[in-house]
């Protein structure tokens, strides 16, 4: 600062001003007998007080003061608020320097509080019998006979404010975080230590801003915001006592920075508790900036200045010159300077309180409070965590406050509550085959089977994606209805389903255990199923994978049935599982339909099939914010073609509309080929398989039926043209078979057959034609029915 002065003075050199000694600037006395400094020096604030104002003689204008706030004092070390309970002076009316202006009464004591400086009350900010935190304002004095806020500026002058200190609707850098190091505290707990970290901004403030057209307003410069925390704690007498823990700030931005304080102990469940519960928690500044003074020598020093938020000069309180204080001397000496004017660099210091409230117990700060134990960090969840060692522990509990979740919801199994997140989680009653835009997601690949165990060289492999089975009906009276429990009151929660697979418990497929299935993660919620099959004697693969198929397109109940262990989090303890199921008939849905909505008159709605896929449409309803679903409309599974609209009956009026539906299957399937409607089937790997066809007689007694030889002529339909070699039957041979080559789409679309049965007797020889497929049965049993 005194730089910029002395190169003020080089630049341009000024008859007044004689010289600088140390840190003061002396002034020669004007023709007017007073000392001045003239408007062109650097803009800096004149800190001059009331009593060299006086002995300047300043013009009326110059005097007229900035309003100033009346804030609740500090009342003892216990005391956080207090009620006002007279206001001893009116609106309108003039007070006095240190003029009782109203009287607040605690529970422990009854006081008065005076005005800080002379004026008119031009406000009342706390009524009486309200309640007002230490620090908060509480009526706004300005100059005698003034009705502004504050006093209109001059023609291009510049004027400098102190800021109000404001926290940001959304502050990025918010911080609780605690940890724990295996301390142990007095009471056998933890010692929990912890760091809270907040934005400020040093703002201008809101009633000032009508200024800024009129003049150009500054914040006051060399600004350094100290700042500390005040903690309430109630004493183990249940007394209140208030602590006060200092902070650190760092600037981050031209007005915004970063304030930090360090807790340790009983000061950590305190805030804590603060912030997220009772909100008693406050920020006391004692901010600096600074200035020029002018004062006389020997004028003793009497403390800080005090003004208004808005001021040119000459507001002050009296604030001294640096001498004689306490005994102390001159520093630096003035003792040839004793009766004159002098100005000289100083620095003033002002006060605010901000108090925090549960401006950080809000959704978006919840998981912002951390501990750290055992090199683990999570959110904290609730008190407990601070109030024992810390170890892995879920946000989410059972949501017991809606009743009854499978008779209110029933495609549901259970609902969980994030307490951090505010996530409300419904696992659903079971996970289907996803069907969207592209189809069934849904496919089989036959691959090389080179294992020793293989005799057909070929096994497969299914892939599903399956997604939750959840009625978007009943997902839309959950969203409603969560919006009036407890657990809501002041808090935006939202509803979501698991986040696919909990890979720490076992999923398993346990209706085909033919089938070697295994389980991995999918996008967002849903899972991946894959299920192998391979030969199993005497069973060739391609009859296994034929059965699965069919139970793909069983109608209830779905014989390919498991279960799936779904994530909640990483530290829920128990599983959550719900049933598997891998039947066409009951599926799961995403961006396969969508609605449109005619405003009307009368308001109607279409649902559009996006999908490849008919679609069948259980049931639509209307939906509207914070409503539950009405009316809701049966369908009776009407059938939606492929690429197809259709009119939504006695809906619309809703914001929007949802619509329960499943595939259209045709029951039963025309033939095995209309699988591939469903089903991607890829060959990439193979395209032929071995395999066994075999006639099994050993259940036919040769000797009594005369029976000597059976010969079989097998015709494959599929390729008529290719010979199979026949096989003989006798009662010492009950038993042949025979390996043929085969599409290997025959898994599909079957091996429709033609055996011809000659059956050689004792008296004689008679022909049997027999149909057979030998993929669905890859035996043909011969007995005394077969070849009457």
């Amino acid at each position: 600062m005194e730089e910029a002065f002395d190169e003020f003075l080089d630049a341009q050199p000024k008859h007044w001003l004689m010289r600088r000694t140390g840190d003061h600037v002396d002034s020669v006395v004007n023709e007017m007998g007073i000392a001045e400094l003239p408007e062109d020096v650097p803009q800096l604030p004149r800190l001059e007080s009331d009593f060299v104002a006086d002995m300047l003689s300043p013009s009326p204008d110059r005097l007229r003061r900035a309003p100033a706030a009346v804030v609740l004092p500090t009342l003892g070390e216990s005391v956080t608020e207090a009620i006002v309970t007279r206001w001893l002076k009116s609106v309108g009316e003039t007070v006095e320097v240190n003029e009782p202006l109203l009287e607040v009464s605690t529970d422990k004591i009854d006081a008065e509080v005076p005005s800080p400086v002379a004026g008119t009350l031009l406000e009342i900010l706390v009524d009486e019998d309200e309640s007002a935190e230490i620090g908060a304002k509480l009526a706004v004095i300005g100059a005698a006979g003034s009705t502004d806020a504050d006093p209109p500026p001059a023609d291009g002058e510049e004027l400098r404010y102190l800021p109000e200190f404001v926290l940001f609707d959304e502050d990025p850098n918010f911080a609780f975080d605690v940890v724990q190091t295996g301390e142990i505290a007095d009471d056998g707990g933890p010692f929990n230590r912890a760091t809270l970290t907040l934005t400020l901004d040093a703002a201008m403030p809101e009633h000032l801003a009508r200024f800024a057209e009129e003049a150009d307003l500054f914040q006051v410069p060399g600004l350094e915001a100290g700042v500390s925390l005040a903690v309430p704690i109630t004493e183990s007498d249940g007394s209140i006592r208030v602590h006060t823990v200092p902070g650190s700030t760092a600037i981050s931005d031209e007005t915004d920075f970063l304030a930090t304080f360090k807790l340790t102990g009983s000061l950590v469940e305190a805030a804590y508790v603060h912030l997220t519960r009772s909100g008693k928690l406050r920020l006391e500044f004692e901010p600096t900036y600074s200035g020029y003074q002018t004062t006389l020598v020997t004028q003793p020093d009497t403390g800080f200045p005090v003004h208004g938020s808005l001021f040119r000069g000459f507001q002050f309180e009296v604030f001294g010159d640096g001498g004689i204080t306490a005994g102390a001397p001159f520093e630096p000496p003035l003792v040839d300077r004793i009766g004159a004017y002098v100005f000289f660099p100083a620095t003033a210091r002002f006060h605010r309180t901000l108090p925090l409230g549960l401006t950080f117990n809000t959704d978006t700060y919840r998981s912002r409070f951390t501990i750290t134990a055992e090199e683990r960090t999570r959110p904290i969840i609730d008190g407990n965590d601070l109030n024992a060692f810390a170890g892995p522990r879920s946000e989410y509990r059972e949501l017991t406050t809606l009743g009854d979740i499978t008779t209110k919801y029933p495609s549901l199994r259970r609902v969980l509550f994030g307490q951090v997140s505010g996530t409300v989680i419904a696992v659903p009653a079971a996970y289907g085959i996803l069907v969207t835009a592209q189809g069934a997601l849904a496919a089989l690949d036959s691959i090389v089977d080179e294992s020793p165990a293989s005799f057909s060289g070929c096994r497969f492999h299914f892939t599903f994606t399956v997604g939750p089975m959840a009625d978007p009906i009943d997902l839309a009276r959950l969203r409603a209805d969560v919006l009036g429990i407890p657990e809501a009151v002041g808090r935006t929660l939202r509803v979501a389903m698991p986040g696919g697979l909990d890979s720490r418990f076992p999923s398993t497929l346990d209706g085909f255990p033919a089938g070697q299935a295994a389980f991995a993660n999918g996008d967002g919620t849903t899972v991946q199923v894959g299920v192998d099959i391979a030969d199993d004697r005497p069973t060739p693969a391609t009859t296994t994978v034929n059965l699965f198929l069919q139970q793909l397109a069983a109608t209830a109940p779905s014989p390919l049935f498991g279960t799936i262990a779904v994530r909640v989090d990483d530290d829920f303890v128990q599983p959550v599982r719900t049933q598997l199921l891998l039947n066409l008939r009951r599926t799961a849905h995403s961006d396969d339909l969508t609605t449109i909505r005619q405003p009307g008159p009368p308001p109607s709605a279409q649902a559009v099939n996006q999908g490849p896929l008919d679609l069948k449409l259980l049931r639509c309803a209307d939906v509207r914010g914070g409503q539950g679903p009405q009316p809701i409309v049966p369908l009776g599974g009407l059938v939606l073609p492929t690429r197809q609209t259709t009119i939504l009956p006695g809906v619309g009026a809703g914001t929007e509309v949802e619509v329960s539906r499943t595939l259209e299957v045709a029951a039963p399937l025309p033939n095995k080929a209309a699988m591939l409607k469903f089903l991607a089937f890829h060959t990439h790997t193979v395209q032929e398989v071995q395999h066994s066809l075999t006639l099994n007689a050993a259940g036919l007694n040769f000797s009594a039926e005369g029976i000597s030889t059976i010969k079989a002529e097998i015709t494959l339909l599929v390729n008529p043209g290719d010979p199979v070699p026949t096989l003989t039957l006798s009662a010492s041979h009950t038993i042949d078979f025979v390996h043929v080559s085969l599409p290997v789409d025959s898994a599909f679309t079957g091996l429709d057959s033609t055996v011809l049965l000659t059956v050689t007797t004792t008296s004689g020889a008679r022909t049997v034609s027999v149909a057979h497929d030998f993929v669905d049965e890859p035996i043909l049993i011969v007995t005394s029915t077969t070849i009457r």
